[in-house]
């Protein structure tokens, strides 16, 4: 699913400024979504965040610290569907590359298997 992303970020020209890897991401975790029939998804990038709205109950918010350094946060959305909150609490080491993109490839279909 982030294969295209992995390779990109595991090649000799790979981003390496936090913005350029998040619009990277942007654009993978779109088609990603629409492959998984998430086709309401919302994704949105600014800085070196990636916020991803898969379904109205899933949300999730991927920070870029580096290019083998990532954070992947889940979105609490309130019983009424009004309000998020985001944790930001990061307690353990930055995922690398390949740890990132299997939890979030996980939150994709995970988001699709409930939203079906």
């Amino acid at each position: 699913m982030f294969d295209h992303f992995r390779l990109v970020m595991a090649g000799p020209s790979a981003p390496q400024g936090v913005t350029e890897i998040a619009e990277l991401l942007e654009e993978q975790a779109r088609q990603a979504c629409a492959d998984c029939g998430l086709g309401k998804a919302e994704i949105y990038c600014g800085g070196g965040l990636v916020t991803l709205f898969l379904t109205e109950r899933d949300a999730w918010e991927a920070v870029i610290v580096g290019a083998d350094a990532y954070q992947l946060y889940p979105g609490f959305v309130s019983a009424d569907g009004s309000q998020i909150t985001w944790p930001n609490i990061w307690v353990a080491d930055n995922y690398n590359l390949n740890t990132f993109t299997t939890a979030l490839k996980d939150a994709i279909e995970q988001a699709a298997r409930s939203d079906h």
